[in-house]
């Protein structure tokens, strides 16, 4: 069975709008925290040691959320984050929020980040070191795309002579 990284955070006054529920920008915000916090227990160093250190970002590229019930004040969120897909330069991610207790998700979001040199901010690899940390996270009903999958752009196969 996979790992799953699982975290809490509660809402507090200020991530509600004027109808008393969690205003969605906020949501996302809180997406991306847990995504950072993700990264040390994952890889044994911050999100700001992937970036600065080795050079690497993830940034959103697509996602999308279905929300099923709002997030209210005083809830404890909590979020399972495992990956779908790990791709030659992609990572896709799911992220099930729910509140402490209840079992059915109220969110359910699907992220794509591209793997990117930060010096270049240009597509690169996966690295080896990441792909075999983020294995570890890998869903059930996920893949992990071997390291030769055609990149587009690239051709598949034998080269001309």
């Amino acid at each position: 069975m996979p790992n799953t990284f699982v975290a809490t955070s509660p809402v507090r006054f200020g991530d509600i709008d004027h109808a008393g529920i969690m205003y969605y920008p906020r949501l996302f915000d809180r997406m991306h925290r847990f995504f950072e916090d993700f990264w040390p227990t994952a890889l044994g160093k911050s999100y700001h040691g992937v970036l600065e250190g080795d050079g690497i970002g993830f940034p959103l590229g697509d996602v999308k959320a279905t929300f099923n019930r709002p997030f209210r004040f005083g809830d404890e969120m909590q979020v399972e984050l495992t990956v779908l897909r790990l791709g030659t330069r992609s990572v896709t991610w799911k992220l099930l929020l729910s509140v402490v207790g209840d079992a059915k998700p109220r969110a359910i979001v699907r992220m794509v980040t591209p793997v990117i040199a930060m010096e270049t901010f240009r597509a690169t690899p996966l690295p080896d070191g990441y792909r075999a940390a983020l294995r570890e996270y890998l869903d059930p009903e996920g893949e992990d795309v071997a390291p030769q999958e055609p990149v587009r752009g690239e051709i598949s196969g034998t080269q001309p002579g």
